[in-house]
Formats: structure tokens, sequence, C-alpha cells
């Protein structure tokens, strides 16, 4: 259920114009997800090296969301976008944003990483980075499909972001009851445990950015408002309607 929205125009120019401002917008979220990616290495190696590039790496989200805000400032100016394309403009918009964010989350597990190994002198026990991998494993899929299905304008992709959002939520609060059991067990390891979990509440919430990008992908296509809405109750709508 896909509809590429940048093709069609009777202006050339304006397709060119459109489909520039999305690469923008899915280059920064390459960006993004190389980004994180680092990040948990760092950390799970207890690379302070890589911890420390990931840090002075993070400008770059920034300035890519200045290029990309000034590349839909100038098309709109231009052009007046209406119904669909301005719509696939605002969600391009609001999805810089979430993505910037989640540059914002690598960078907080970069830093966790940098205070772990200034304090304890070397990385996590590797029954806690478990998980670690995991919700990254999920946050990074979630990312990596809610730029596929914004690339695509596809429908599917995006309600099988929400889909991962419910494994994630459930994966986050496990891990959490696990982290605790270490303190009870060693209050010595609070300051250690707290790092881990501000490490995957970062994860958890770039899963949360995936599930946004998702919503404004909805928006472009059906010009349905789905945010605050029961993402369960929503899946079972479109998958029934795409089946009927």
């Amino acid at each position: 259920m896909s509809d590429d929205v940048t093709r069609g125009h009777t202006v050339r120019r304006y397709d060119e114009e459109l489909g520039k401002v999305r690469g923008l917008v899915l280059e920064m979220g390459e960006y993004a997800l190389e980004q994180l990616g680092s990040a948990v290495q760092a950390l799970i190696t207890g690379d302070a090296t890589l911890a420390r590039r990931v840090v002075d790496k993070e400008r770059r989200l920034d300035l890519f969301e200045l290029d990309t805000d000034e590349a839909i400032f100038n098309l709109i100016a231009k052009r007046q976008p209406a119904a669909v394309d301005l719509r696939l403009i605002i969600a391009l918009s609001k999805a810089t944003g979430d993505l910037e964010r989640s540059g914002d989350k690598a960078n907080q597990i970069a830093w966790c990483t940098i205070r772990l190994l200034e304090r304890e002198g070397q990385q996590p026990p590797a029954k806690l980075l478990h998980h670690v991998r995991s919700l990254h494993g999920m946050s990074s899929t979630m990312l990596e499909r809610a730029l596929e299905a914004l690339s695509k304008t596809d429908v599917d992709l995006a309600l099988d972001v929400f889909e991962g959002g419910k494994r994630l939520d459930e994966e986050f609060d496990a891990a959490l009851r696990h982290l605790m059991t270490f303190v009870m067990e060693d209050v010595t390891l609070v300051g250690l445990v707290l790092d881990m979990v501000f490490a995957l509440r970062a994860l958890e919430r770039v899963g949360d950015h995936a599930g946004n990008i998702a919503e404004q992908v909805i928006f472009v296509a059906q010009g349905r408002d789905v945010r605050y809405q029961n993402k369960e109750i929503l899946i079972e709508a479109l998958r029934r309607r795409k089946a009927s």
C-alpha cells in the first residue's frame, strides 16, 4: 500500500524539489541510524574514543535539520503546495525534528559510556549489555522501517512500526525489572544501573520517534491525523480495510 507522491506533477522542477527535500530527510535518517549504532557499539565494547566521536559528530544532525528547514521554507514560498503535497511537506518537517531528537538519544548513550568508563574503568557486565543489544536491534529496525515507509508513502510499513513499538515497550519493561534485581543484590551498583537505565530509555525513545514518523506517513497517504490514537485499534482497522 504505497504511493510515491513526489511523482506525477506537470511541473518537472516541482517534482525535483519535492524529491530533494525528502532525500535530505532520508539522508538525515541514515546519519541518525549511524550515530545510534556507533553509540551502542561504544557502550558494548567500552570504546571511549568512539563514544567521544559520536558526541563530536552530533552537530551534523543540527546542520541537516537547518538545511531541510530552509529547503521546506523555500518550497512553500515558491510553490504554495496544497492537498497531498502540503501534507507531505508537513510530514517531512515533523520527521526532521524526530530524527534530530533520535540523534540526541545517540549522544546521550555516548555520554553514558563516557561516564561509566571514567567511574568504573570498564564497560558494564555482559549480562547487563544483553538488554542494550536487544533494544538497539528493535529500535533501529523500527526507525529503518519508518524511513522506508516515508520514502515510499507505505502505510503497511508504517503499521509494522506501530507493531514493533508494542514489542519494544514490553522489552524495555522487562529490562528495567531485570536491572533492578542487580541493585537489590548489591547497592554499590546503583550508579552503573542508573546509567544503563538512561541508555535503555534513550533506545526506547528512538522507537517512539520512529512511531511519530510512521504516524506522519499515514497522514500523508490518507489525510488522517492518527496521533494519540490507540495503535492496536488503528492497526486492526487499517489491516481490515486493506483485506476487504
